[in-house]
């Protein structure tokens, strides 16, 4: 078979390590930017425990369905970070010890009783991941998809520098020509909730007792 696929070079990720990385990422949009905002933390090294509570800090976690610890497993399990464990000396239980521990006469279950700290790193694929799923570029490509309603989600995430609700929202909105029926919205009419759930999925706007403008979103409006 003749495979013409390209091949990572040295020190680049495959593309099939950074492809299910996103989509482990993208296809759970309730912890999207959990995830992502994770990845990113971990580019430097963290304790198992500074990741999770990075998590619970995030004003995402408020809606999150899962824990942190499976949230931070979950980018394990994908590829997106590596987990370390060291022991109390801090030496790491790399697989060169294990082996040496292994012929020394110790199991699996003794050699994992001498790990006393677990840290996650980043993996080249995961930081590759993060490149690829950066909110500048999500929310960049959501404003601009439909140029008509450009204008609509600028001045959105202008409005939402300050916390402000959906009824805020809506008076924001009300008749601008963008939310008005066309061929593009089948003949609907559009609503505010449906810009805001935009700006939500691509990392504009995050809910924090009320909708506010993230700091990605705020870059995107530096841009504009």
């Amino acid at each position: 078979m003749n495979d013409t696929a390209p091949k990572p070079t040295a020190g680049q990720p495959a593309e099939e390590a950074v492809a299910r990385i996103v989509d482990s990422i993208y296809l759970h949009p309730r912890h999207r930017e959990l995830l992502y905002k994770t990845l990113a933390f971990c580019s430097e090294e963290r304790d198992e425990l500074e990741a999770e509570r990075f998590i619970e800090q995030q004003p995402e976690c408020a809606q999150a369905l899962q824990e942190p610890f499976a949230l931070v497993r979950q980018l394990v399990t994908c590829g997106g970070l590596a987990r370390a464990a060291y022991d109390e000396n801090g030496v790491l239980l790399d697989g060169t010890l294990k082996a040496e521990l292994v012929d020394q006469g110790l199991d699996d279950d003794a050699i994992a009783a001498l790990a006393t700290r677990h840290a996650v790193a980043t993996t080249p694929a995961g930081l590759a991941a993060v490149t690829l799923l950066d909110p500048a570029y999500r929310i960049a490509a959501c404003a601009n998809a439909v140029p008509e309603r450009r204008d609509v989600f600028v001045r959105l995430l202008e409005h939402c520098r300050k916390p402000r609700s959906l009824d805020s929202v809506k008076q924001l909105l009300d008749g601008h020509p963008a939310l008005e029926p066309s061929t593009r919205s089948g003949g609907q009419r559009l609503h505010a909730a449906y810009f805001i759930d935009r700006l939500d999925e691509a990392g504009g706007l995050v809910w924090d007792g009320a909708w506010v403008t993230t700091k990605a979103g705020e870059r995107f409006l530096a841009s504009v």
